[in-house]
């Protein structure tokens, strides 16, 4: 038989497959993901000790009366004007396992989100997002209801979003993350539809504001190149410029939520 000639630099089985290109992407620390589960935590001490105080009972985060006077979304309540519990209800808990629940996705899908976003992106994705299922349960559901787990749905469709947005880029483990986030959505969602006393319309909420937030704020990839320090100063401004805007746009987009849910009450 003939012999061949082989590239002995390169292993017989990659000849004549290109390779795929590497590239570093620095990731944040989980920093504001960290200090969001201490104030869950911290809270949720609080629904202890204002029960004892004022009810003289431990049972203070399964208590109606406790989370009344902290801030639970109560569609009426919020209709006399204390739009606050529209933030406040993000915070509180109703018992141990849905904080449990809640601080396992968010130590989940903080890290992801927070790492490939940055800080101040995450911080405003988890917080619309938050906002969006409070504004979505109070618009389409009459029952009272606290908890984080809008913010925590919306971290989810950011998850999604990003991992499908550069699908081409991360390989066999971007597809793995992006398959296990979905497997994760569906069941969740499933699970709430099954469940009695699930706000469900808070977690769709939150899943819609925070893919919409995240869609607004995704990072930007570009391949280094040497550019004056002018030129580079005025692209960041209009980047800040340009992420500003859309963060705005999510708030007024959230805010016409509330309206119509206003005028559907009365």
């Amino acid at each position: 038989m003939d012999g061949m000639d082989v590239d002995p630099s390169r292993p017989p089985a990659l000849e004549g497959v290109a390779e795929r290109p590497r590239f570093a992407i620095p990731l944040a620390p989980p920093t504001v993901t960290r200090i969001l589960a201490g104030l869950l935590i911290l809270v949720f001490v609080l629904e202890f000790l204002v029960g004892l105080w004022l009810f003289g009972l431990w049972t203070g985060p399964v208590d109606s009366r406790v989370l009344l006077v902290l801030g639970m979304k109560v569609n009426e309540l919020i209709l006399a004007g204390q739009w606050w519990r529209l933030f406040t209800a993000t915070l509180l808990h109703i018992g141990p396992f849905h904080l449990i629940a809640n601080l396992i996705g968010l130590f989940m899908l903080g890290p992801l989100v927070e790492g490939h976003f940055g800080h101040l992106r995450f911080l405003a994705i988890y917080l619309i997002s938050g906002l969006a299922g409070s504004v979505t349960s109070f618009a389409l559901s009459i029952y009272p209801s606290a908890g984080a787990s809008g913010a925590i749905f919306g971290l989810l469709g950011a998850t999604i979003l990003y991992f499908y947005r550069y699908r081409h880029y991360f390989g066999e483990q971007g597809r793995q993350v992006l398959q296990s986030m979905v497997v994760v959505l569906v069941l969740n969602l499933a699970l709430g539809a099954s469940l009695a006393n699930v706000d469900n319309w808070g977690h769709l909420g939150g899943l819609v504001g925070g893919t919409v937030a995240a869609w607004g704020l995704l990072p930007r990839y570009r391949p280094p190149v040497r550019v004056r320090p002018g030129i580079n100063m005025l692209q960041r401004e209009r980047r800040l410029l340009a992420e500003t805007a859309w963060f705005l746009l999510s708030l007024a987009l959230v805010s016409a939520g509330l309206v119509a849910g206003i005028v559907r009450w009365r």
